[in-house]
């Protein structure tokens, strides 16, 4: 199986997804070690740009949690664009290590934290949203996907405000997630946007709007 992304220079491509894509920590971490350049899952920045400013109210100091950063440009691009209350969190040390080190000095706001994000520690109500670009979808390849989801998504409504937007792209077509984001046990109101793919070949994104409170 193939997972459309974009390249760290912005440019669509096909990456594999490997053998161990959603099988935990041990994994990425050998494979940041393996491979340090940059790379953007599924949409970058220019791509997602006008959800991203919907989903925090067009506010550019929304504080704003992005889950499984990896070494993402997204949230480079977002600091460049005036957005600067950024946290960014994943399981994955080496990465975290590596995305600090290298903006430092030049984005020196960003803040870079080794958590999961099925039991994050932070605060309740922290966040005007968090971004997720295809977590959900590491998520869904692993083992006992349906508790694991479960326990994520309340992690993800406890840390935003109410009213706050948790903006998920994902690669997974609505009848394969939406299951996931109108569990009972969670208030979210869901808007599901499609997002084209621009390379041969590649299939429709979709980004998933799912205000808190909002059921």
């Amino acid at each position: 199986m193939a997972v459309p992304a974009a390249s760290s220079d912005g440019a669509a491509q096909k990456r594999p997804m490997e053998t161990g894509y959603g099988d935990g920590t041990d994994y990425w971490n050998k494979r940041y070690r393996s491979d340090t350049k940059p790379f953007e899952w599924l949409q970058g920045f220019a791509a997602l740009e006008n959800l991203i400013k919907e989903a925090c109210n067009r506010k550019l100091d929304a504080a704003i949690l992005h889950v499984g950063c990896g070494n993402s440009l997204l949230p480079e691009d977002m600091y460049d664009h005036g957005f600067k209350d950024i946290t960014n969190i994943d399981t994955a040390e080496v990465c975290i290590q590596q995305m600090a080190s290298r903006n430092k000095d030049k984005r020196p706001l960003l803040k870079w934290l080794e958590m999961d994000a099925t039991s994050m520690g932070l605060s309740e109500s922290s966040f005007e949203c968090v971004i997720d670009k295809s977590v959900l979808d590491t998520f869904a390849c692993g083992k006992n996907a349906a508790n694991i989801i479960a326990g994520y998504l309340g992690e993800v409504e406890r840390v935003l405000r109410p009213g706050g937007m948790f903006l998920c792209i994902s690669y997974g077509e609505p009848s394969s997630r939406m299951e996931f984001l109108r569990q009972p046990n969670l208030s979210f109101s869901v808007n599901q946007v499609p997002i084209p793919v621009n390379l041969p070949g590649g299939k429709v994104h979709y980004a998933y709007m799912c205000k808190k409170g909002g059921k």
